[in-house]
């Protein structure tokens, strides 16, 4: 596979991931400033933003170990790439046991939890700067 197209994907990846982030982000807020829980029909689109961004994570998982493969010969890169990849992993984690409980809650036809989606929310936006701040300084 060419480098190009896989790092088309991973580009394409990175999209899908910031826009899940930046839009199931917003509509949380709009809700917890409401001091209201989503209704069924928001509550189906943060069930399927939540899958597109448990995806787009996997893809960008498949390309980066190919990427980093082909270009760097593995992953020992650097420590700022460890750390990223460290992080990356840990949020993998997250989004699987954040998309698990959105999906048993859907299932039970319950609202998630509150404070499990919050500090699984806190954590994974910590996570992803902690990722960008490292990828910025391993590939500088």
């Amino acid at each position: 596979m060419s480098i190009v197209l896989l790092k088309t994907f991973h580009y394409l990846a990175i999209l899908f991931a910031g826009g899940v982030l930046v839009g199931g982000g917003l509509i949380h807020a709009v809700f917890n400033r409401a001091n209201q829980v989503p209704d069924i029909n928001v509550s189906k689109v943060l069930k399927i933003l939540g899958y597109l961004g448990l995806g787009a994570l996997i893809i960008l998982w498949i390309t980066g170990i190919f990427l980093s493969n082909v270009i760097y010969g593995g992953f020992a890169i650097n420590t700022a790439f460890t750390i990223k990849i460290i992080a990356a992993a840990f949020l993998l984690i997250i989004s699987f046991i954040v998309n698990i409980h959105v999906y048993n809650s859907s299932k039970n036809q319950q609202p998630p939890n509150k404070s499990i989606m919050k500090m699984a929310t806190m954590i994974g936006r910590g996570l992803i700067l902690i990722v960008l701040v490292a990828a910025a300084i391993a590939f500088n």
